[in-house]
């Protein structure tokens, strides 16, 4: 074998046993990450549409961030928590029906959504250097609520009101989740990468919201067992 395969050889061997060193390290891995993320909602009233159905549907964009804390079971398997929050531009029901003071009324309705959510999951891993990663979570959420307020261009001048039952409030949602993504180990400590969430959030006494964005993240991790 001459020379220069020889050495390519070599290479490889030393690339392969540090590729495997490291994947081992993820065992016992504990990591933290920062997510900002764009997001589109899909945000659900109550209220008779156009249509005479008695559920309304808005597609709003939003901004919002999370933070995640994760240790390593498996090489492949991490297990933690997160946190999010967001807030979404404001929604639009035009035309919308809804009750005022009992008496029917239609006009343009607006209403603006903040959430947090606390969440536990797990993530799979699939690769050392770069790795595709699917996260799925379940956990519990705070849904704020701005006054709904109706403006009924009916009359010669414009009325603007807030509807029966919807005033400001804070709903209670029960939260599913599914993220993926791919992340790039720059070094022994810190990573980079993209994702794209879908989140589901069942409300106690609300409509349902559907949320999905995408993220750029930036982790650091460190071995407290090691």
């Amino acid at each position: 074998m001459n020379r220069p395969i020889m050495m390519c050889v070599v290479i490889a061997m030393v690339w392969m046993n540090v590729g495997l060193h490291d994947a081992a390290a993820d065992r016992y891995e504990a990591s933290v990450s920062l997510r900002p993320l764009g997001a589109v909602g899909r945000i659900t009233e109550h209220i008779a549409d156009a249509s005479g159905g008695n559920a309304s549907v808005a597609s709003v964009y939003g901004v919002g961030g999370e933070i995640g804390l994760m240790y390593g079971l498996r090489n492949w398997l991490d297990v933690g928590g997160e946190f999010a929050g967001a807030g979404f531009a404001q929604a639009i029901y035009d035309p919308a029906t809804v009750a005022v003071t009992g008496s029917t009324t239609t006009g343009r309705l607006t209403r603006t959504t903040r959430l947090v959510q606390l969440r536990a999951g797990a993530t799979l891993r699939f690769g050392v250097g770069w790795v595709p990663t699917i996260h799925l979570g379940l956990g519990v959420g705070g849904r704020a609520l701005t006054a709904a307020m109706l403006r009924d261009k009916a009359h010669a001048h414009t009325v603007v009101v807030t509807p029966d039952d919807m005033a400001a409030r804070l709903a209670i949602d029960v939260i599913a989740s599914l993220r993926v993504g791919i992340e790039h180990r720059l070094d022994r400590r810190w990573g980079v990468g993209l994702g794209a969430e879908a989140t589901h959030a069942v409300g106690l006494g609300t409509p349902p919201l559907e949320v999905v964005s995408a993220s750029m993240s930036l982790s650091y991790t460190w071995y407290p067992l090691l």
